[in-house]
């Protein structure tokens, strides 16, 4: 048994139609992911886990607890609201490539209508369900380009929400990939699909 990850971009123009879509396998897990995963599950029931210094998407290192009297108010939080590129799936345009040290990418891409920007839709998520064999869980964000020219997406990443040991929501990256020149014309959409995938 092994777990995979994939992702699928996919541009439509205004009335829906695929004008292109590329389908990636994912290599690019960076260190705060398993860090994270670490902070939740390294504890028993009614005691404190580890305490990590996890370097969030700003490059400052906080401190994160799990278990015990200590409440993690979020927890690998994924699900973004529509205009919120601090977590969620996140895309951005620089082309620096991948490494286990990464802790944002190298340009996001803000939200907006501007000049270079795109709308963030929400961040979804469909349950995990079993077909062929494999079992899946699959994240969605659809991006709009209405910033008047066209926005070329050169990199994506999955950033979470944590709560460190103060009680303070912060962001950390927990993938990200170089997608190849990804053209989103004015009027268009890219909708992105992380596809966690257990297979035999």
């Amino acid at each position: 048994m092994k777990i995979q990850c994939y992702a699928t971009l996919t541009v439509r123009d205004a009335e829906g139609k695929i004008i292109q879509r590329r389908r990636l396998k994912i290599k690019s897990f960076v260190k705060q992911f398993l860090q994270l995963l670490e902070v939740i599950t390294s504890h028993s029931i009614g005691s404190p886990g580890s305490t990590l210094s996890v370097r969030d998407t700003t490059n400052t290192l906080r401190t994160l607890t799990c278990g015990g009297t200590l409440y993690a108010y979020s927890v690998f939080a994924a699900l973004s609201p529509a205009g919120n590129n601090a977590y969620g799936i996140v895309a951005g345009t620089g082309t620096t490539a991948e490494g286990v040290e990464d802790y944002a990418l190298a340009t996001i891409i803000a939200h907006g209508t501007g000049a270079g920007q795109l709308s963030y839709g929400a961040t979804s998520y469909t349950t995990a369900t079993v077909s062929d064999g494999n079992v899946d869980l699959i994240f969605t964000r659809t991006f709009v380009n209405g910033s008047g020219g066209t926005v070329t997406v050169q990199e994506i990443g999955l950033y979470f929400a944590q709560t460190d040991s103060g009680l303070v929501n912060r962001y950390f990256c927990g993938l990200r990939d170089l997608t190849g020149a990804i053209s989103v014309g004015n009027g268009q959409t890219l909708t992105v699909q992380y596809d966690f995938r257990t297979t035999v």
